[in-house]
């Protein structure tokens, strides 16, 4: 073997290799895709400003859950077409060619011997129409049909049920990205505080006026106030998260700041006091839930069923069917050759016996119509509890924030008087911590009253099937530049009474 040239061989193969890789490191060079610059990245839906209005007619637009129960109401409207079909004619062709080559007949006899006569070719065809209509089943087929609709209606309430959960469910979020942002506005107003009396304290310390004790006291209250105000940026940055997919929007993929929030939600906590009813509200509950009568369809659903299976068991079932048949005549070898007239059949069939399969498909029935009964009663008392609830909390939710209404204003004055107390040293440096602890605690929980109360009204109204917001929601905007729209007030009413039934 001589080795000069397997070196060059393998020199060769190497080259080649070498090429092959470097043009698909070209091409995939090619391939790769370029993402853009972060501020081409950030989509125009990332810096809209939208009140909670907007937000609620979004949300019914894009929402997957809503989208979903849709499509669920598409689905049984398509199972309700599909059963009625069964009371309906049934109309279909039918046709048949057949062809046999004469090598495939059979040999006739000749002679008294096996002889080769073969006969012509054979063909053979007919065509027809056939109208099939069901004349007699007991009613089977139209309960399962009225069960089809009553599961239709169902996925109507069940669908409006879904809009009333979501709605309910933006209004809590936005709530709380408003409340979370006026708190955090109070923690930085208390921080500041914090550092102004750091600052004051550590320049009196300079002076001698002061001993180290009050400057490392006003340095643990600043740093305690600051996991308040972490914890409230925190939390309204969770909200807007949880907004951003109850309204189903994506954050931007590629940007410095990855917390960027789709949607920046405007306004302020509101408080409109209102007067509620609690029997009226109750009763109002029963009668109008939307999830409440989709369990009560359930029942009916079911008892329908359980009478088109008594129907299919005892009842015999009779089917006619008629139509036009044109067939070639069997004694001519001509294809133009028909014979054609009508057809018409009726035919019966009952079930003696089916191995006690009705027997099962009955304790089957009878058990679900049981269990819609035990949801339905479950469900009411789950509402009415709602109810209650709601009520409750709506009535705390006033009296704390009209008992910290009047307290933040007593502990603004108290903290004035305490700065101006210790100024001119008639008080004392812990007179202004409390002073400010106070007035912070009294804001926050003056905030809190009023995020309680609105998610109460949120409360009572989804418990009590009363109408969400506006009858007519906000168009939303188009462009960025816009001007904000107006704010939109979302109580619906001042008081909460009897609605008709939908």
């Amino acid at each position: 073997m001589k080795f000069p040239a397997v070196k060059g061989l393998l020199l060769f193969v190497g080259s080649f290799a070498w090429t092959a890789l470097a043009q698909e490191k070209k091409a995939d060079e090619k391939a790769q895709v370029t993402l853009p610059t972060a501020q081409e990245a950030v989509p125009e839906f990332s810096s809209r400003k939208m009140t909670l209005a907007e937000c609620v007619a979004l949300a019914l637009q894009q929402n997957t859950e809503i989208r979903q129960a849709k499509d669920e109401v598409r689905r049984k409207e398509g199972i309700s077409v599909e059963v009625r079909s069964a009371l309906l004619p049934k109309v279909f062709a039918t046709g048949n060619f057949e062809y046999q080559s004469k090598r495939l007949n059979g040999l006739l006899v000749n002679g008294g011997g096996l002889g080769g006569i073969v006969a012509d070719d054979e063909l053979n065809w007919n065509a027809g129409v056939r109208v099939s209509q069901l004349l007699f089943d007991g009613g089977a087929a139209l309960s399962r049909t009225r069960a089809a609709r009553i599961s239709e209606s169902q996925s109507m309430l069940l669908l409006q049920d879904t809009i009333d959960r979501v709605i309910l469910d933006v209004r809590r979020v936005v709530y709380t990205v408003l409340l979370n942002r006026s708190l955090i506005d109070v923690q930085t107003e208390a921080v500041n505080l914090r550092q102004q009396q750091l600052t004051t304290q550590q320049k009196k310390f300079k002076a001698g006026s002061v001993t180290k004790f009050n400057v490392l006291t006003a340095d643990v209250e600043l740093a305690n106030t600051l996991p308040q105000l972490i914890r409230a940026q925190n939390t309204k940055r969770v909200a807007e998260v949880q907004l951003a997919r109850i309204l189903a929007l994506d954050y931007p993929v590629d940007v410095s700041d990855r917390w960027i929030p789709p949607v920046q939600v405007e306004g302020d906590l509101p408080y409109q006091p209102i007067s509620t009813d609690l029997p009226s509200s109750l009763e109002n509950a029963v009668r109008n839930r939307n999830d409440l009568r989709a369990v009560k369809k359930e029942i009916e659903v079911q008892r329908k069923l359980f009478d088109a299976a008594k129907e299919d068991a005892f009842v015999p079932k009779i089917v006619g069917s008629g139509g036009y048949d044109v067939i070639q005549n069997p004694g001519s070898s001509s294809l133009g050759t028909t014979l054609q007239g009508p057809v018409a059949a009726i035919n019966g069939t009952w079930t003696l016996f089916d191995g006690l399969q009705s027997t099962g498909r009955f304790e089957q029935l009878k058990a679900q119509i049981s269990k819609a009964q035990v949801a339905y009663e479950e469900k009411q008392r789950t509402v009415e509890s709602d109810v209650r609830e709601a009520v409750v909390k709506i009535e705390e939710a006033q009296q704390l924030v009209v008992s910290q209404q009047k307290n933040v204003e007593q502990a603004r004055e108290s903290l004035r008087l305490a700065e101006a107390r210790f100024n001119v040293g008639a008080g004392i440096q812990l007179d202004i911590i409390n002073a400010q602890s106070n007035l912070t605690q009294a804001r926050f929980l003056e905030l809190q009253g009023r995020y309680d109360y609105n998610v109460a009204l949120a409360l009572l109204e989804r418990a009590t099937a009363t109408p969400f917001g506006p009858k007519n929601p906000p168009s939303l905007p188009t462009t960025v530049s816009a001007p904000p729209p107006a704010k939109v007030n979302m109580q619906a009413s001042t008081s909460v009474g009897l609605q008709p039934g939908q």
